[in-house]
């Protein structure tokens, strides 16, 4: 069977915002595994952050000429989802409200992610990478909705654990990208 790949083009325009996606979401992964006795506050700030970083990669990934409206529409959504989740998460700054609202956004996002992956992952390569990250998201939105009780290390651990898992997807596919991206300047 052939492999499918992303036109030099389609890979031009994509491979900056996923690895602007992957560098935030190593970043958050190794705060959460290295710093061991993190404050309340400080894990709402930077989970916060995170959500609002990995929401500029999807709307830059959204707004590629090379990408579709409804691609545009969904990851929109899940951008907006991520940021309205961060604003909520950095006003209360509780394991409460990170809970709820990380694990809202997380779960919101990873499913419109999943939509792209199942009505686009055919028209454009690329949205091939949203099944890994919208299962990832998914599944770490669910996680801190339905585990009580979970105290500001326990979210940043499952929070950062989804980062990781996704860091390492994305970074394989953007260097992939960013590798078909030069056979477009090379003339290959």
């Amino acid at each position: 069977m052939p492999a499918v790949t992303a036109s030099p083009e389609v890979a031009a325009a994509v491979w900056k915002p996923l690895m602007f996606r992957a560098v935030i979401a190593v970043a958050f992964g190794a705060l959460s595994v290295f710093w061991q006795h993190p404050g309340e506050a400080f894990v709402a700030y930077s989970f916060g952050a995170y959500l609002v970083l990995t929401s500029k990669s999807a709307w830059d990934f959204a707004v590629a000429p090379v990408v579709p409206s409804p691609v545009r529409g969904l990851l929109g959504g899940a951008a907006i989802a991520w940021s309205f989740c961060a604003i909520f998460m950095l006003i209360f700054a509780s394991t409460t409200a990170m809970s709820l609202a990380g694990g809202i956004g997380l779960a919101v996002a990873g499913i419109l992610e999943l939509v792209v992956y199942f009505r686009h992952r055919r028209d454009l390569v690329p949205a091939r990478e949203f099944l890994i990250t919208g299962v990832v998201s998914t599944v770490t939105g669910l996680l801190l909705l339905v585990w009580p009780g979970l105290d500001a290390h326990g979210i940043f651990g499952v929070a950062g654990g989804g980062a990781i898992i996704i860091a390492v997807f994305l970074l394989i596919a953007a260097f992939g990208y960013r590798h078909d991206a030069r056979e477009r300047s090379t003339g290959r």
